[in-house]
């Protein structure tokens, strides 16, 4: 007996020729790259999301992590923890179009300074599909 999976799509990745939103980095010409599918822009959004501290958006000072705030700071268990969990809340107030997986934090040191590696892998619920970002902290 055959399988057929079937999958659902954003109504909005069938308008061809209308932007949904905007791109990282912005630096294209006019300052911004457009973003056609709902796929790509989630992405953005995530690393939008991540690389904002709370308090800098004007007029929405919950939106955000305090990553940044933690990142001077001795890199214990329980802070990579906080950073995790925080990362998790964030994502789920702001992005409800997808589901965490997973959030591996990496501390790589080497010569001349420690990075953090931020690492998730998310569903997006509409299309059922498995994502991964990573996001470099130097």
């Amino acid at each position: 007996m055959a399988y057929i999976r079937s999958t659902r799509v954003d109504p909005r990745d069938f308008q061809v020729n209308t932007a949904i939103g905007v791109g990282l980095p912005f630096n294209a010409p006019g300052v911004f790259n457009s973003v056609y599918s709902t796929k790509e822009q989630i992405r953005f959004n995530l690393i939008n999301l991540i690389l904002t501290s709370k308090g800098e958006r004007i007029e929405n000072p919950n939106f955000g992590t305090n990553l940044r705030s933690q990142l001077f700071g001795q890199m214990t268990e329980e802070i990579l923890l906080v950073i995790k969990d925080d990362i998790i809340d964030s994502v789920s107030l702001y992005i409800p179009e997808v589901s965490i997986q997973d959030v591996e934090l990496v501390i790589e040191p080497n010569e001349v300074s420690n990075e953090l590696l931020v690492k998730i892998s998310y569903i997006i619920l509409i299309s059922g599909e498995t994502e991964n970002i990573t996001v470099n902290f130097v």
